[in-house]
């Protein structure tokens, strides 16, 4: 009889405590999976910005082209086409 009492009693101490241990497991499964995410937000956010920069870095490079080889900006644009080997002139 005392063995009956003491597994009933260590049911009712046990039970809640492994309900309670795997509550704590799903718990921080959760919180990974979040943070996992957050990360691989981060990361394209990161991506994002290098290419930003690089364009960024292009488009000053590209006005410092521009600088040093004293082109105008125009209004206007005409296209000729030449056919075969003939030569075009203005």
């Amino acid at each position: 009889m005392n063995i009956q009492k003491l597994s009933i009693f260590f049911s009712f101490v046990l039970l809640p405590s492994l309900f309670y241990q795997t509550f704590l497991l799903s718990q921080n499964f959760l919180c990974q999976i979040k943070t996992q995410k957050e990360i691989e937000k981060i990361s394209r956010e990161i991506e994002s910005l290098k290419l930003s920069i690089s364009l960024e870095n292009s488009l000053s490079n590209l006005e410092n082209f521009v600088k040093e080889k004293n082109f105008i900006k125009t209004n206007q644009m005409k296209f000729v086409e030449v056919l075969g080997e003939k030569t075009a002139s203005k």
